[in-house]
């Protein structure tokens, strides 16, 4: 409301500064004046301002002619509103001297309302004009907005960082940013009407065709999705793309798509991942020989010494003093103590049973072993599963050995289970607790900044494998992780992620 008013007064201080303004009320001052010349005939100045008398004509018709004109140059100068204020002011002056004044009052009152019909059309005129003029100058604005609009689109499609370009639906590449020349070798004209299949090998055109089908249907495809291209030299580029359909009128009409290189990134991860790799294989390698120097040596040599010390302490039982008896029962107390410790140690730096049986009797053993240790009830369920490369069957038996050692150091848990299932074309291992429980992360990749390096390291080792890691856990609801991993013999190719 005061916002209003404010624009109101401005309004009014600047109609008043305005000459038009000035002008205006003068004439309509003067025409007011000899349209009512024989009202005034007696004052001497006033009494002589008469148009009709000055014309010699005996009606008033000129006054109402020049209110029309007033009337149209305030709606024109001032605007609508003070068209339309004069226009009543008109109407008011003129009834007065038709009904009171004029001799000839039907056809004053016909010259009257003709003037204000007239005018009112003249009025709606001016502003229809001045709606037209504000919707052009709108439109202008609009236009050139717009192209400004377009200028800016097309300098960031032109110099963005990521290749751009943009394919009917047969394919054909009807536009394409810089950036494409460096991915792919070619000049953006060289690019302009090239089909992409030139461009993907036949495993990526199946993924490309498998995406527009998607798109077609409906379907987000929200991630971008790994792709390889050919470039013009016939080497390999590898990208993360992000593809969107173009629609008009209810029609698919092209796709874009949006690629980042990232051929380095992943050489570089890829070398990251096999420099892991081997580094958790000369890891269990090693754990593998101190297990069976262990078992092999320093536990033969530790039972060797127990039944030494037996032996000497049966022999020289009779000739030996109570003192000595008890020193040789608590030398070979310890003897047999350490041996335990040995084998323990060796089973759990690499358990035989891992190699000899397999992976199921091994989990059993864990499982067991784990009862034994914690006081934690474990109860292991297994199916049939297909015949798995040590390399993966390794992993799940870590996973499962670092998850009950958790559940042993952290969860107060009175129960756990540990399942190990077939479905399809996936081996699933589940290991879950009753215990306390705890806070997640928002990610996964979070937990070693946490602390928790053994549920990063599992997650590590289940996507060496090509397989994938989830934790599921609340405070005072118990944990559970689960892990799937490709029940076919494990190869180089199946560790490749797969798109979409």
């Amino acid at each position: 409301m005061r916002t209003d008013y404010a624009g109101r007064q401005q309004r009014r201080i600047t109609d008043l500064r305005n000459p038009h303004f000035w002008v205006i009320a003068v004439l309509f001052v003067a025409v007011t004046l000899s349209h009512y010349a024989e009202l005034l005939s007696e004052i001497s100045v006033l009494g002589q301002i008469s148009l009709p008398a000055a014309l010699d004509l005996e009606r008033h018709s000129v006054e109402r002619l020049l209110y029309l004109l007033l009337v149209i140059y305030s709606a024109w100068a001032l605007g609508i509103t003070e068209g339309w204020a004069l226009w009543l002011s008109s109407g008011v002056a003129m009834a007065f001297r038709s009904f009171l004044i004029s001799p000839h009052l039907r056809d004053a009152v016909l010259e009257s309302s003709a003037v204000l019909v007239v005018s009112a059309l003249a009025i709606m005129l001016v502003r229809a004009r001045q709606q037209a003029r504000q919707g052009q100058e709108m439109l202008e604005k609009a236009m050139e907005n717009l192209d400004s609009s377009r200028q800016r689109y097309e300098e960031l499609f032109t110099d963005a960082s990521d290749a751009i370009w943009i394919h009917d639906m047969e394919g054909d590449i009807t536009l394409a940013n810089k950036a494409c020349e460096k991915l792919t070798g070619f000049s953006v004209a060289e690019l302009t009407g090239k089909n992409v299949s030139q461009f993907l090998s036949p495993e990526a055109l199946v993924l490309a065709r498998e995406v527009k089908q998607r798109l077609l249907k409906g379907e987000a495809i929200e991630e971008r999705y790994e792709q390889r291209l050919v470039r013009r030299d016939g080497s390999e580029a590898i990208v993360q793309l992000a593809t969107r359909l173009i629609i008009s009128d209810d029609k698919p009409r092209a796709l874009e798509n949006l690629a980042r290189d990232v051929t380095e990134e992943k050489k570089l991860r890829d070398n990251l991942q096999f420099y892991l790799r081997e580094c958790l294989r000369a890891q269990e390698e090693e754990r593998k020989r101190l297990a069976s120097e262990l078992h092999d040596d320093t536990s033969q040599v530790l039972l060797l010494l127990s039944r030494r010390i037996d032996n000497l302490s049966s022999e020289a039982g009779s000739y030996l003093s109570e003192k000595l008896r008890s020193e040789f029962e608590e030398l070979y107390g310890l003897s047999q103590q350490a041996y335990e410790g040995v084998k323990r140690y060796a089973q759990a730096l690499r358990p035989r049973i891992l190699d000899d049986l397999g992976l199921i009797p091994a989990l059993e053993w864990l499982g067991q072993e784990a009862s034994k240790l914690s006081g934690v009830r474990v109860e292991v369920k297994t199916t049939t599963v297909p015949p798995l490369a040590p390399e993966t069957q390794l992993v799940l038996f870590r996973i499962a050995q670092e998850a009950l050692n958790n559940i042993h150091r952290h969860s107060e848990a009175a129960e756990a289970s540990l399942v190990l299932e077939h479905q399809g074309n996936e081996i699933r291992m589940t290991v879950s607790d009753n215990g306390k429980g705890f806070e997640l992360p928002q990610r996964l990749g979070d937990f070693a900044s946490q602390g928790k390096l053994g549920l990063a390291g599992m997650a590590e080792r289940a996507r060496l494998v090509g397989g994938d890691f989830e934790v599921n856990s609340q405070p005072g609801m118990g944990s559970r992780i689960a892990v799937r991993v490709p029940a076919k013999l494990f190869d180089e190719e199946s560790r490749q992620a797969r798109p979409l």
